[in-house]
């Protein structure tokens, strides 16, 4: 037996709300028209010039009105319809305040950049890792900024005289790469709370840092714990060296959620620790200086249309790149083209810094650690070193000494990167290419 579908007539109201923007359009086209056309139509003394431009101006105006009014309710309904959506395709990550789970920190940033995290404080910023490189280089001046606004900055840090770092610096080969990161960070917060003591700002917060001795068994970022509308993101699992990545959660403080466990494991980090000396007796006695630079918006990239050097961007990472504390993946855009992923590219991009001349023959240690896609070849001060450097995915990056490169003045690094040609790429995505790394130089 043949089933009849019986088939409904036609829905106006349907109809309309299909075509409400087409219709407003259509609304503010006829009266813009009639307003227009009225002059050239109607005598210039006619008496009815003038009403007919202000009904058609009128006309047009509801075709405006109409017009913003359809898209704001839209935008609105659509923003309800996510979140329903959400709350049905995922209820308990919603019950627990899980707002999202990222595989790595450097996928969290690219989703959420510390500087639109911070924007929401409003008393306190408590962090919590194993050495905070890279917030006391990138984020230096964030963090700077903040507590001069009257925010209190917590920070929790290992203990760089632990027996934890020893038995990482040995799993590691022996290489004091992890003890470094620390010491390096102490130094840099140390200045940082020195410029902060120096400022003659009224009424700014505080920085306090403290160290543990054991193994963290997390990392996190919390803002403001104590109120509704607290933020933490936390690393799950304990550290066990760079070469283990760990995925991040964020969450938002819900009553019975998961914001409750991880204040919880954050207070008791901290009150297991001790607070780390950060008052300087005497600056001038410290003998030793330390530079610190990383991949970012500092490092440019030459420009062969216009010869000139341009700011360098944060570029698109694969998906089995690694990091390097302080440092962001680069390249001359944030992606490459199709066209170059299938021929392969081959761009220039340096860093400029500068050791102060009263240290004149006083270098006492210049690394650098790097990875790049594909290959990289690096000149420092226009000397080409032998070999070529690559590998986004591996384990550990380069480690590369330049001290008898750099000298007192100005310096110049230079990078070329290269990608390979990519014959059957099919998108961007298949063929990317970056650069990151961080340079440490020490003198006196």
């Amino acid at each position: 037996m043949k089933k009849t579908v019986k088939k409904d007539g036609l829905n106006l109201r349907g109809w309309v709300r299909d075509r409400i923007l087409f219709l407003a359009m259509g609304i503010f086209v006829v009266g813009a028209t009639g307003y227009i056309g009225a002059g050239k139509i109607l005598d210039g003394q006619s008496m009815w010039l003038h009403p007919v431009r202000e009904f058609a101006l009128l006309i047009s105006l509801i075709g405006v009105i109409s017009l913003g009014y359809e898209i704001f309710l839209r935008e609105l309904t659509f923003n309800e319809y996510k979140e329903a959506l959400q709350e049905i395709v995922n209820p308990d990550a919603v019950r627990l305040g899980i707002q999202g789970i990222y595989k790595n920190r450097s996928e969290l940033a690219q989703a959420t950049s510390f500087e639109v995290l911070f924007e929401k404080v409003k008393e306190e910023i408590f962090i919590g890792g194993s050495s905070l490189l890279s917030i006391s280089t990138a984020s230096r001046e964030l963090i700077k900024n903040k507590v001069l606004n009257g925010i209190t900055v917590r920070l929790l840090v290992m203990d760089p005289n632990s027996t934890v770092v020893e038995l990482i610096t040995r799993q590691g080969g022996g290489r004091h790469t992890f003890l470094n990161e620390i010491k390096t960070s102490l130094l840099l917060l140390q200045k940082l709370h020195q410029e902060i003591a120096d400022s003659n700002v009224p009424n700014k917060g505080q920085l306090i840092v403290h160290s543990y001795e054991t193994i963290p068994s997390h990392s996190f970022i919390s803002i403001d714990a104590e109120s509704s509308s607290g933020i933490i993101i936390a690393d799950i699992g304990p550290y066990l060296g760079h070469s283990t990545p760990r995925p991040s959660m964020q969450v938002v403080n819900k009553k019975n959620g998961m914001f409750s466990y991880w204040k919880e494991m954050n207070g008791i980090m901290w009150k297991s620790s001790k607070p780390v000396k950060m008052e300087v007796d005497d600056p001038s006695a410290i003998n030793t200086k330390t530079l610190v630079l990383a991949s970012g918006s500092k490092t440019e990239f030459y420009d062969y249309e216009s010869d000139t050097w341009q700011k360098a961007s944060i570029c698109q990472m694969g998906d089995a790149w690694r990091g390097i504390k302080g440092g962001e993946w680069i390249w001359v855009r944030d992606t490459v083209t199709k066209e170059e992923a299938i021929t392969g590219t081959k761009k220039k991009l340096r860093l400029k810094f500068n050791i102060p001349s009263e240290s004149a023959g006083s270098i006492r240690s210049a690394e650098m650690f790097l990875r790049s896609a594909d290959a990289c070849h690096i000149s420092v001060n226009d000397v080409r070193l032998v070999q070529e450097y690559g590998g986004a995915e591996y384990p550990d990056p380069f480690l590369i000494d330049i001290d008898q490169y750099v000298q007192v003045g100005d310096n110049t690094i230079t990078f070329e990167l290269v990608s390979y040609a990519k014959p059957d790429a099919k998108a961007p995505e298949d063929n990317l290419v970056g650069l990151i790394y961080r340079l440490h130089v020490e003198y006196s």
